[in-house]
């Protein structure tokens, strides 16, 4: 027999959150952008890096929101 996925892994993934949106605004950015992402994945931090690969992943499932 086939093993089930679980498919909320995203609901377990984020262990404090909105704590990457906190660190990019220290680090002077409006919230998560781009270059905010950019800027954690180089941290020296690995906590830091695995939240912002996170915040990275999320964006791609997430889709584009449109303008109603």
């Amino acid at each position: 027999m086939a093993k089930r996925r679980n498919n909320k892994w995203m609901q377990s993934a984020v262990k404090k959150r909105g704590a990457f949106t906190e660190w990019c605004k220290r680090k002077g950015y409006k919230g998560v952008t781009s270059e905010c992402i950019r800027e954690g994945k180089k941290s020296k931090d690995p906590v830091v890096r695995k939240r912002a690969t996170l915040a990275e992943t999320f964006r791609r499932y997430g889709g584009r929101k449109t303008k109603r």
